[in-house]
């Protein structure tokens, strides 16, 4: 992995170049090690990102393709719709496909309505699911589900439907950098964590080229004395769930300023 070190009135700072197709170890362009052909020692160290670019190949099913009701007997009933990248109407379709019930979406309110098997059958969200111990599909649970609802929304169960009142076809609005090597200090992620590099927004769609850095002019400050041969790099979701990038890279730019 490529680094530079520039020393510039008494401070130092290492530039570092990450390409994931470079990466030490790891078992994807999302989640990785990187190696460094020498070590970088710092002290009271500062980091900012820089030039963060990947493509955005996030599919609507990527955080969960599971829709979950209510058995009417204090159980669980679920069904899955197919990986893809869905419009309103197609996954509506394919809610339907898989229930075998009438699911529309009204394009004006950008909405869909699934019709429900009974009354004592209701639509279930992720709150509700964390109710149930059993009954989930292989790989999933209470704590994770990975069902549709991240796209879904909102839903409002009546004796005979179930509306989604506001629907979107991405899984994520936004994903995080992180490292739980590189910790810096006063950093507070969604879960309360410390590992998070840099927050960066999906804005363009699925296909596009997305770019981000940290904040102009804002560094990070490091935990502790330093001295780095390797480290890793996840992009994940809120959860902190490494994204799936599809086989396509992830490049950044780190400067650490001592």
């Amino acid at each position: 992995m490529p680094i530079r070190i520039v020393k510039t009135n008494f401070m130092t700072t290492a530039v570092v170049w990450v390409d994931s197709r470079r990466r030490a170890s790891g078992p994807s362009d999302s989640d990785f090690e990187v190696g460094l052909r020498e070590t970088i020692h710092m002290s009271n160290a500062r980091l900012r990102v820089d030039k963060v670019t990947f493509t955005d190949s996030f599919l609507t099913t990527d955080a969960g393709s599971n829709l979950y009701f209510s058995n009417g007997s204090g159980g669980l009933s679920h069904v899955s719709v197919p990986e893809g990248a869905y419009t309103g109407t197609s996954l509506a379709a394919a809610i339907q496909t898989a229930t075998g019930r009438t699911t529309t979406y009204a394009a004006l309110t950008n909405s869909i309505t699934h019709t429900l098997a009974a009354a004592s059958q209701p639509w279930l969200s992720d709150s509700a699911l964390e109710a149930y111990s059993s009954g989930f599909p292989s790989g999933a649970s209470a704590e994770d589900p990975k069902s549709l609802n991240a796209v879904l929304g909102d839903g409002t169960n009546s004796l005979t439907q179930v509306v989604w009142s506001f629907v979107r076809m991405s899984p994520y609005n936004y994903v995080f950098l992180r490292s739980s090597r590189l910790r810096c200090v006063d950093h507070h992620g969604p879960r309360g964590t410390h590992d998070i590099l840099c927050s960066i927004p999906l804005t363009a769609g699925t296909g596009a080229q997305v770019e981000a850095s940290s904040p102009d002019g804002l560094y990070y400050d490091l935990q502790g004395e330093l001295s780095i041969r390797s480290f890793d790099l996840r992009l994940t979701d809120y959860l902190s769930r490494a994204v799936n990038l599809r086989g396509r890279p992830l490049a950044l730019q780190l400067t650490f300023d001592n």
